[in-house]
């Protein structure tokens, strides 16, 4: 059994110091050298399985490297951690995908990124062990491959959670309805309410609430997080937290909540398990270096929030 199957692009993600972030005709100061900022791993859907691995739960990833030396290392580190790579799909002479991330003195990013492999790759989707999974999660990959993700899972039944990024290239205007029509789950932050409300014309996100889609998550930085269902509405404290570097905290967020749910918590609960897992992230730079185990998470959930 294979409790979650996450897609997505993977990333090398070079995080860069700069003075500023420079308007049209400005220019910044970077503190230091993109080729000497050491890489570190990355990528939604691989970032939600590292961290549900960390975690006790079984997760793989479907995603697309290419057959350099560094997508090669990336997939062992995946490999090592515990995570199920039966669907991770290798191009022939390319290059695996790396983001260049730009950060101000503000924590604001200027993000550029190479999509290499992912976007080269123009296959048949074929994904293993559908017959033993229990939740998919899409994050953001092509097009063309989330919706093949999207139309394998859907006839076998099984459940689909959508981690939402007003990215155009993963998630255009025309496919969000498809999405979203498909997703049993839609996790948000507040920027990407607006890009869903504006797709789909909608005046409120709780019009997304159906028979299919019955839970929409938005979370709110600093302000927390809001459970919503057809009944109900929770608002989830965040975990004061000094924060460093705040690149992954919504995928660590997504990996909370979804072990919250794979080990029957209520939907409040697996909200502050996500508001835990997410305060980790934020206290180093890279997304998958401080992702913690469930004991360490439990740790910080007590001395919070009290008795899980």
């Amino acid at each position: 059994m294979l409790d979650v199957l996450a897609s997505g692009y993977p990333s090398l993600d070079h995080i860069i110091p700069v003075s500023n972030s420079p308007g049209e005709g400005e220019s910044a100061t970077i503190y230091e050298l993109p080729s000497l900022v050491r890489a570190t791993d990355g990528g939604c859907g691989p970032n939600v399985a590292v961290g549900l691995a960390r975690m006790g739960l079984k997760a793989g990833v479907a995603t697309i490297i290419g057959d350099d030396e560094a997508g090669v290392l990336y997939r062992s580190r995946l490999a090592a951690q515990g995570v199920d790579i039966a669907d991770v799909i290798t191009v022939p002479g390319t290059q695996t995908s790396r983001a260049f991330m730009f950060r101000n003195p503000e924590g604001e990013y200027q993000i550029f990124f190479f999509a290499g492999a992912a976007d080269a790759w123009a296959g048949q989707l074929t994904l293993n062990n559908l017959n033993h999974l229990r939740y998919g999660l899409l994050t953001v990959a092509p097009a063309t491959y989330n919706r093949q993700f999207v139309e394998l899972l859907r006839p076998m039944g099984i459940p689909l959670l959508w981690q939402l990024k007003s990215t155009i290239v993963s998630f255009p205007p025309q496919a969000v309805a498809y999405f979203a029509q498909a997703s049993r789950v839609i996790l948000m932050n507040h920027v990407e309410a607006v890009y869903i409300k504006e797709a789909l014309d909608l005046d409120h996100i709780e019009e997304l609430i159906n028979e299919e889609t019955q839970v929409l998550i938005l979370t709110l930085g600093k302000w927390g997080s809001r459970v919503i269902t057809a009944d109900a509405r929770h608002n989830i404290e965040a975990v004061p937290t000094e924060v460093v570097d705040t690149t992954g905290a919504g995928d660590a967020f997504t990996a909370g909540f979804l072990a919250g749910m794979l080990k029957g918590y209520d939907l409040p609960i697996s909200a502050r398990i996500g508001s835990v897992v997410a305060s980790f992230v934020l206290e180093v730079v890279g997304c998958q270096i401080n992702l913690p185990l469930w004991e360490t998470m439990r740790r910080r959930y007590l001395s919070h929030y009290g008795e899980l």
